[in-house]
C-alpha cells in the first residue's frame, strides 16, 4: 500500500471555472468522517413496522455508517501518515432544561425542544458508539451542526479539508451541514447509501438539495477511494483488519510516493480524448471543425486536422502524472478574438467600436463531446459546439451564449426545480437564380401544398437522412404559406441545449443539402412582401425534477398550472423587449402584421395562429400541452434567445406574475379597434429601446454582452434600415 503524499493542499489545485467536484476523490489525510445524528432516541427500528423508514431507509444507513466508521477507525489508527477522523455530532444540550437549543428546536415538538443532556446524556447504538479518547463527539443543538458547535474551528486544527457525511435526516440535518461545510470551503462528499429519512421521497429530495453543493458516492466507492477493501463480511471485521494491517505495514517498507487518486486523474481526460480522436480516425474523419456561433448569430468555426491532435496524445511510455489536468489535448485547441465573439456586425467582419470589444482579448473554445457529429455533407470532418472562455482564467466568459443558456436552465433546477422541454419549427424556402440572375423560388406552393414535396423529394429525402445520421430527430415536414417554403420540425426535447445544438446542425445540413441540387436555402425572415415569411416558431413546457407534468393542470380552467400561467405572463409581460433578441434585425419586423400569422398584439389564446403566444393542445385529449412562441426568426442566436425567453418566463414564475385574459376577439383585426390591446413594437428600433429600459433582461445578459449586443444592434439599424427588401434579399442569396 503506497503513502500518501500530504503537502500539496486540495484548495491550491482548483482550476476556477474549470476543475469540479468529481475532479476531487477522497485523501485520507485530510478527511473526516461525519456522522449526524446517528444516535438510540432519533434513530431507533422498529422491525415490526414495514415502512420505508424501518424497513428500508435507517436499517441501510445504520449498516452502512458501521462499515464507514469502522474503515475510517482502520485508517486512523494503523496507517502512519494516512489517518482519518472520525467525528459524531448528535443532539444533546447544554442544559438540563434545554433552554439552551434552537429557537427552531424549541418550535419543533417535545423530541427536539427536550434533548438529551449532562444529567441523561444522549445514548448510541451498540455498534455505533464513538470510541473515548479518539473519536472526536461534537454534541450540537440545532438543525446545522456548524451553526450551534465550534466543528469548523476543530477541522481547520486537524487540517481538514474533504468531508464525507453520513446520518439522518438526509434532508434535514444532514442537508444543511452539507450546505454549510461547502460554504465554507470543504470539500463534501455525501454518502447517499448510508444517510436516512423518513420517507423515500424526503430522501431524494434531500439528495437533489446537496446536488449542487457535494459529490454523491456509495458506501462502496468511499472504501474504494480510501484504500480499503472488504473480502469476507461473514468472517467479521478482524479479518479484513488483518489484511489491510498487513498491506499497512507492507507499505511502509517503500519509499515510492504514489500520488493519492484525488490527485491522479490525468489519465482518465487524456484517456477520453485518446478515444474519442482514434474512434473519430478509425471512421475517416480527417478533420475535427471546432464551432460556436456568436452573438448575432454567425457560424464561427476553426478546423484541427486530427493527425496533428494524435501527435499531442501522451506517449504511453513516458506518462507522468499531474494533479489535476489542464492538459487535455481536445482543450484550448483553437482560439479566437473576444470581438469576433461579440464585437462584430452579423453580415461583415466589422467590429463595432462601441461594443466596447476588440481583437486584443482572446478566448479560448472548450468543445462539448455530447454535440459532436461526423458531418455527412463533408464525411472526413467532424464537428463539435464550444463554449467560450477566457485564455487567463479558464472561466466561462460573459460573451458566451452557450454557456448563459446552460447558466439559465441550471437556475431553473436549482432554484425552480423544473426541467424545460423545447421544440421547434424551422422554416426556410429554396431558392435559385432565375433567367434574368436575379433569385427566384424554385416553384409557386401554397400551404400544405404537395407541390414542392413532389418536385423537391429528393432533396427532402437527403435532409431527411443526414439530419437522421446526426441524431437530429424529425417529427414533421411540409409545405408552408409562401412559395417554395419548406418547414421541419425538430422533435421537443428534454434538453434544451441539445435542441439549440439540433437547429444550428440543422441549417448547416439544409444549406448543403440545397446546393447539391443547384438551389439556395434561404432563411431570411422575409423575402416578398406577398408572401408568408421564415419563422423559428419555439413550444416550450417544463416538468418538475422528478419529470411530472409541471405545465398543464386540467383541474383548472384554462388547464395551465399556475406555474405554467406565470410563465406565459413573464413571457408576455417582457415580450416587446425580447422581440429585440428573437427577431434582430430590420428585416424581421417585416414578417409580422395582422394577417401574416405572427400576432401584432401582446396576447395569447388558445391554437389561435394569429397570437404572439398560442397555447397549443393535446390532438388528442385536447389539452394543454406547451405554448408556442412565434415571434422568432432564423437571424437570432438560438441559445441566447431561449436563454431570455426561459428567463422572462422563469422571471413570471418566481413573481408568481397573473396571467392575463385570452383574447376573445378578432386576432387580424386592426389595432385601431383594438386599443385596450398593448401592440407589439414595430420595428428592431422600438423594440431596442424597449430592451434599454428592461433592467431584468439586462442583468440576465450581463453588462459586457448587453452592452455589446445593444451597440452592435444599433450600428447594424443605421446600416440597414435604408436597405429595400430586394437588396437584402440579395444578400442573403449571396451569403447562403
Amino acid at each position: 500500500m503506497a503513502s500518501f503524499a500530504t503537502s500539496t493542499s486540495l484548495r491550491s489545485l482548483v482550476n476556477p471555472g474549470v476543475s469540479s467536484r468529481k475532479d476531487f476523490l477522497i485523501r485520507p489525510p485530510s478527511m473526516a468522517l461525519l456522522v449526524i445524528d446517528v444516535q438510540e432516541s432519533l434513530t431507533k427500528v422498529d422491525a415490526s413496522n414495514g415502512n420505508y423508514k424501518n424497513a428500508i431507509g435507517f436499517p441501510r444507513m445504520i449498516k452502512n455508517t458501521k462499515r464507514l466508521v469502522d474503515a475510517v477507525r482502520f485508517n486512523r489508527d494503523n496507517r502512519d501518515g494516512c489517518g482519518s477522523e472520525v467525528i459524531f455530532t448528535y443532539l444533546e444540550a447544554l442544559t438540563d432544561d434545554s433552554r439552551d437549543v434552537s429557537l427552531d428546536y424549541k418550535l419543533s415538538g417535545p423530541l427536539l425542544s427536550n434533548l438529551p443532556n449532562p444529567s441523561a446524556p444522549a445514548k448510541f447504538l451498540p455498534d455505533l458508539t464513538p470510541i473515548s479518547g479518539k473519536d472526536i463527539c461534537v454534541p450540537k443543538t440545532s438543525c446545522s451542526v456548524f451553526t450551534s458547535t465550534n466543528l469548523n474551528y476543530i477541522l481547520r486544527n486537524l487540517n481538514i479539508e474533504q468531508i464525507v457525511v453520513c446520518g439522518q435526516l438526509t434532508d434535514q440535518c444532514v442537508e444543511s451541514a452539507v450546505r454549510d461545510a461547502a460554504d465554507l470551503g470543504y470539500f463534501v462528499s455525501v454518502v447517499e447509501d448510508a444517510c436516512g429519512a423518513k420517507t423515500e421521497d424526503c430522501h431524494r429530495k434531500g439528495l437533489h438539495g446537496m446536488k449542487g453543493f457535494s459529490r454523491r458516492v456509495t458506501t462502496d466507492q468511499v472504501l474504494q477511494e480510501i484504500g480499503i477493501v472488504e473480502i469476507n463480511a461473514k468472517a467479521g471485521n478482524e479479518e479484513c483488519m488483518r489484511l489491510n494491517q498487513a498491506d499497512a505495514v507492507e507499505s511502509r517498507s517503500h519509499t515510492l510516493s504514489i500520488p493519492p487518486s484525488s490527485e491522479y486523474v490525468r489519465n482518465y481526460d487524456r484517456g477520453s480524448h485518446s478515444a474519442i480522436i482514434r474512434s473519430l480516425r478509425a471512421a475517416g474523419v480527417k478533420f475535427l471543425r471546432y464551432a460556436v456561433v456568436d452573438v448575432y448569430n454567425s457560424m464561427r468555426c476553426k478546423t484541427v486536422p486530427i493527425s496533428h491532435i494524435m501527435s499531442q496524445l501522451p506517449n504511453r511510455t513516458r506518462q507522468t502524472w499531474r494533479t489535476v489536468s489542464s492538459s487535455r489535448p481536445l482543450d484550448n485547441a483553437v482560439s479566437i478574438a473576444e470581438g469576433c465573439i461579440a464585437g462584430m456586425v452579423s453580415y461583415a467582419d466589422k467590429i463595432v467600436t462601441s461594443s466596447n470589444l476588440s481583437a486584443r482579448n482572446v478566448l479560448v473554445l472548450r468543445p462539448d463531446f455530447c454535440s459532436l457529429r461526423i458531418l455527412p455533407y463533408a464525411p472526413q470532418t467532424a464537428m463539435v459546439m464550444c463554449t467560450v472562455h477566457n485564455q487567463q482564467t479558464n472561466k466561462l466568459s460573459p460573451l458566451c451564449t452557450r454557456g448563459l443558456l446552460e447558466r439559465v436552465l441550471h437556475v431553473a433546477r436549482e432554484d425552480l426545480g423544473i426541467e424545460f422541454c423545447v421544440g421547434a419549427e424551422l422554416e426556410f424556402m429554396l431558392y435559385r437564380t432565375g433567367p434574368s440572375g436575379v433569385p427566384e423560388p424554385v416553384d409557386i406552393s401554397t400551404f400544405a401544398s404537395s407541390l414542392t414535396l413532389n418536385e423537391q423529394n429528393k432533396f427532402i429525402d437527403l435532409v431527411y437522412d443526414q439530419l437522421e445520421e446526426q441524431d437530429i430527430a424529425i417529427e414533421l415536414i411540409h409545405c408552408e404559406s409562401a412559395s417554395s417554403q419548406l418547414e421541419v420540425v425538430i422533435r421537443y426535447c428534454n434538453n434544451p441545449i441539445q435542441l439549440a445544438d439540433d437547429i444550428v446542425l440543422a441549417r448547416e445540413t439544409i444549406s448543403a443539402c440545397a446546393k447539391m441540387f443547384g438551389m439556395k436555402a434561404l432563411f431570411l425572415p422575409k423575402t416578398s412582401m406577398s408572401d408568408a415569411g421564415n419563422g423559428l416558431h419555439l413550444h416550450f413546457s417544463f416538468k418538475d425534477n422528478n419529470g411530472n407534468d409541471e405545465f398543464s393542470d386540467r383541474t383548472r380552467q384554462n388547464g395551465i398550472s399556475a406555474k405554467g400561467e406565470s410563465f406565459i405572463e413573464g413571457i408576455l409581460h417582457r415580450l416587446p423587449s425580447l422581440l429585440s433578441i428573437s427577431m434582430p434585425t430590420v428585416n424581421s419586423f417585416r414578417r409580422i402584421g395582422p394577417g401574416c400569422f405572427t400576432g401584432h398584439r401582446v396576447e395569447w389564446a388558445f391554437e389561435d395562429k394569429e397570437v404572439p403566444i398560442r397555447v397549443a393542445a393535446n390532438l388528442t385529449t385536447g389539452e394543454a400541452t406547451t405554448v408556442e412562441y412565434k415571434l422568432a426568426d432564423s437571424s437570432a442566436n438560438i441559445y441566447l434567445q431561449l436563454a431570455m425567453i426561459l428567463s422572462a418566463g422563469m422571471e413570471g414564475i418566481k413573481s408568481g406574475r397573473i396571467l392575463r385574459p385570452k383574447s376573445e376577439g378578432d386576432c387580424v383585426a386592426s389595432d385601431e379597434t383594438n386599443l385596450t390591446i398593448e401592440r407589439i413594437p414595430k420595428s428592431l428600433q422600438e423594440s431596442l429601446n424597449f430592451l434599454k429600459c428592461d433592467d431584468f433582461l439586462q442583468a440576465t445578459m450581463g453588462n459586457e454582452l448587453d452592452t455589446a449586443y445593444v451597440a452592435v444592434r444599433q450600428f447594424e439599424i443605421t446600416e440597414t434600415e435604408s436597405k429595400t427588401l430586394e437588396e437584402e434579399v440579395a444578400i442573403a442569396f449571396r451569403k447562403a
